[in-house]
């Protein structure tokens, strides 16, 4: 397999500026004061979505295509998996944003003709929308590098070209320092879980992520407070089933739902819901409610309500439990938050 690490900007959706999404967070000088062009990176443009990063400071950008298929054709790889990572916003390391399978990586940026959506940026990168995955931000868990302290052998570092091959072309060997580059390859053939593909994904991902804090808080506050209820209702998830005899595994890297639960030769699917509410109403995305009825009798929610908080930190016990077993959705329950309505 042809595989490129290609280190860019963070952005919530890469559909171009917006608000709350203006530009790229870091990935380099030029984003400080300007907009990255990786901006662009999940607008699809008759079904194909037209990628870019910088893989080196000096101009012309040229990518090393020997070490990503020392057989390539003229100025072009073809069949390449490209995984994009980014520094992360909310705590330390880098992790894994998405995907392109499949694409066509180009030795220098292209040029594009009549792309005024995507303000006529160049890429280096092409591949089909239908197999790109871009990763919701509560997805955003896969963290680059071996993470053994000290040292940087076998880390990307600050490189945003990272490739499979050695400077000699050989694909690295499998040791301490390198396994975490297969584990990742692994973790994305393998992936199921849901992707931001539509404006309606972008309405769900924004009232998901609003949820979880108040006006002025700012994109990074709401997915720190997020992620610490997330975990802190994981655990409280875990404890209860291992409690009652259960085996769990926590599969919320990969799949639509959180924890595969046995018992008795029995499996069951559990999705995970913290908030600080009284838990009387909840968000649902589109992909938990089709999960829901697709599981159907096997599903169990899993509701932590009432979690308060101290400064920064979750107050210890807080928190009352919820159990709906099985979670089948009662459609005259779901209320429905926004419509699209297209303009053309």
């Amino acid at each position: 397999m042809d595989v490129l690490f290609a280190r860019i900007g963070y952005m919530k959706f890469y559909q171009g500026p917006q608000k709350g999404d203006e530009k790229p967070i870091d990935g380099g000088k030029y984003n400080k004061d300007k907009i990255g062009h990786e901006a662009y990176n999940f607008k699809a443009l008759n079904g194909k979505l037209y990628g870019y990063f910088q893989p080196h400071m000096k101009s012309p950008y040229k990518i090393n295509l020997s070490r990503i298929n020392p057989v390539f054709s003229k100025n072009s790889a073809q069949d390449v998996l490209v995984i994009f990572f980014s520094k992360n916003p909310i705590g330390k390391g880098q992790v894994i944003v998405g995907w392109y399978k499949g694409s066509t990586v180009y030795e220098y940026i292209q040029s594009p003709k009549n792309q005024k959506a995507r303000d006529n940026f160049g890429y280096n990168i092409v591949a089909d929308e239908k197999d790109a995955v871009l990763l919701p931000v509560a997805k955003r868990k896969f963290f680059m590098g071996h993470g053994i302290i000290g040292v940087k052998e076998g880390n990307p570092g600050q490189a945003n070209a990272f490739y499979l091959r050695d400077e000699k072309n050989k694909i690295k060997t499998k040791d301490k320092h390198n396994s975490w580059i297969f584990k990742a390859i692994e973790y994305v053939n393998n992936y199921e879980g849901p992707s931001i593909r539509t404006f309606e994904d972008e309405v769900s991902e924004e009232l998901e992520n609003s949820a979880f804090g108040s006006s002025g808080q700012g994109f990074q506050s709401n997915i720190e407070l997020k992620k610490l209820v997330e975990e802190y209702s994981m655990n409280k998830c875990k404890k209860h089933f291992l409690s009652n005899g259960y085996e769990i595994e926590d599969v919320s890297l990969t799949k639509p739902y959180d924890f595969v639960a046995k018992k008795d030769g029995k499996e069951y699917f559990i999705e995970v819901k913290g908030t600080q509410t009284d838990g009387s109403k909840i968000i649902l995305t589109k992909n938990e409610v089709e999960m829901s009825k697709k599981k159907s009798t096997k599903m169990i929610l899993y509701l932590v309500h009432s979690i308060e908080m101290n400064r920064k930190t979750i107050k210890i016990g807080s928190g009352q439990a919820v159990i709906i077993d099985p979670w089948e959705i009662d459609e005259s329950k779901l209320t429905v938050v926004s419509y699209t309505y297209n303009m053309s």
